[in-house]
């Protein structure tokens, strides 16, 4: 694992924006540097990926992960998360495995593409901070609702039991697949917090 290569860090902070990161060089070990990202021991998950160049160019996507990050109770990574369909902790270091030459995965790390790093930087972090910003907003207004009898402690059991095993079978799961009587009740949350009617249209 030597030699400089454009990677891509992921902070579990949304609202810290990925980063270009310079990995490795003659004398520099890219172990101990990835190592120091990522805040110990880490493991690699890895999925195929298009660099978004304007026509089909897939390569393998490298996330280097800590391999306790759940153990050590880590923040859960909302864009690792994403983009490895799986429950990523803590800071993720993103690289390439597909040799530019031979276009296989051949062990090595090797540059992010650029156009997949201005994805991240511009569309996806964007689309994750707007993910996360209304989840906030469903559970304040489930509260707020629960408070005002709007919704029944049932109700809400039953809808936190359907996002979870949504959440346990895909991270990319979307709540237009949520049965319209759970959807209905967080309407009625969001319609109470805003000060609504139940004649109002919010869909």
């Amino acid at each position: 694992m030597f030699g400089m290569k454009s990677a891509v860090l992921l902070k579990a902070d949304t609202a810290t924006e990925p980063a270009t990161v310079l990995l490795g060089g003659t004398t520099t070990d890219t172990v101990a540097e990835i190592q120091k990202m990522v805040g110990g021991n880490f493991d690699a998950v890895r999925r195929v990926a298009a660099d978004t160049a304007g026509k089909v160019n897939k390569f393998t996507l490298v996330g280097y992960v800590h391999d306790e990050g759940m153990i050590l109770n880590l923040p859960i990574n909302p864009m690792a998360s994403m983009l490895f369909d799986q429950h990523i902790f803590g800071d993720c270091v993103l690289v390439n495995a597909t040799n530019p030459e031979t276009q296989e995965d051949d062990g090595e790390d090797y540059d992010i593409p650029v156009q997949f790093a201005d994805y991240l930087r511009e569309s996806m972090f964007e689309e994750v901070q707007e993910s996360v910003m209304f989840t906030k907003l469903l559970a304040k207004s489930s509260m707020v609702a629960l408070s005002a009898g709007v919704v029944t402690p049932d109700e809400l059991e039953r809808v936190s039991k359907w996002m979870l095993n949504e959440a346990e079978s895909s991270i990319g799961g979307s709540l237009s697949d949520m049965p319209k009587e759970l959807s209905d009740i967080l309407k009625r949350c969001l319609k109470h917090s805003m000060g609504l009617s139940d004649d109002d249209d919010i869909s």
